[in-house]
């Protein structure tokens, strides 16, 4: 039985005549008489009393017709949503992300992803780099941003943003009043960071220190950003943190650029090398080009 005989049916027995159901449908009678007399033989039963003045239902059609009244809309939405799913605009997509990616590229792209995919239902989890890329190959996540990229098998990927760090400082400090802030004046600052063996980005931070002959003095290490600015204006020490990481104003907290930064700070996104939905597809690509 296929959808388009059982609207035929629908048509005919509301209309209770074949040819104003024809033109109800935009069909031709004859066309539509074979479509219905294709069904009755399928199913094996007459389900219409056909005379003079029209047709009238046998009980096998009134039984019919009441189920395909409810079976129809849910054919026709299971259909669309089929098609939608197989054209990249509907389905579920689960994105892992680092914190720092939800200040400017997250927010962004969701923005956008709702306008793009309005059917489409993201599922966010905010994960440190490493798991992320191994739960990308067990198919918990689809997408993942991280600090660095995988060597996971299966598991693929592209740079996304390199930007340089910057510096936090409390309001009050003596460093405040520059413009731009050489590394080598960070030697020996109270420093707060993030933990040790924490990943890529808190490696690149001490980098940057490292390169411009400055050791740091650290005395907070935290897990996250809003933890971490919040000390610095809190006047516990500085810090190093992506540029993009710059966007979040708190009272008593001053950013300053670096003079000749070396080191960056990346995002990378990652995805399964053989998952190709559409819809997966379609968001990698969305949450390239946002980050420009």
């Amino acid at each position: 039985m296929n959808l388009r005989r059982l609207e035929y049916f629908v048509g005919v027995a509301e209309a209770a005549h074949f040819r104003r159901a024809a033109e109800a449908l935009h069909v031709a009678q004859p066309a539509l008489s074979v479509q219905v007399a294709r069904l009755e033989a399928e199913l094996g039963v007459i389900l219409f009393d056909r005379n003079r003045r029209g047709v009238t239902l046998t009980p096998a059609g009134a039984t019919l017709l009441a189920r395909a009244r409810v079976l129809l809309p849910a054919l026709r939405d299971a259909l669309a949503e089929t098609t939608a799913v197989g054209e990249g605009r509907a389905g579920v997509v689960r994105v892992g992300f680092v914190g720092s990616a939800a200040y400017q590229l997250l927010p962004q792209a969701l923005r956008r992803a709702e306008r793009e995919f309005p059917a489409a239902r993201i599922v966010l989890r905010q994960m440190v780099s490493q798991p992320q890329a191994a739960a990308l190959q067990t198919g918990e996540l689809d997408l993942a941003l991280v600090r660095a990229p995988s060597d996971l098998p299966g598991v693929t990927g592209i740079r996304i943003i390199a930007e340089p760090f910057v510096v936090a400082l409390p309001t009050a400090h003596p460093l405040a009043v520059l413009r731009r802030v050489a590394a080598a004046r960070l030697h020996a600052q109270p420093f707060v960071t993030l933990p040790v063996d924490s990943g890529p980005l808190r490696d690149a931070m001490i980098a940057e220190l490292a390169l411009a002959g400055a050791s740091p003095a650290v005395v907070d290490e935290v897990t996250d950003m809003p933890a971490l600015l919040g000390l610095v204006a809190a006047g516990r020490g500085v810090a190093l943190v992506p540029r993009s990481v710059a966007g979040l104003r708190l009272p008593g907290l001053t950013f300053r650029p670096l003079v000749a930064p070396r080191c960056k700070a990346e995002l990378w996104l990652l995805r399964r090398r053989d998952d190709a939905r559409p819809l997966v597809e379609g968001l990698f690509d969305l949450l390239r080009q946002q980050a420009g």
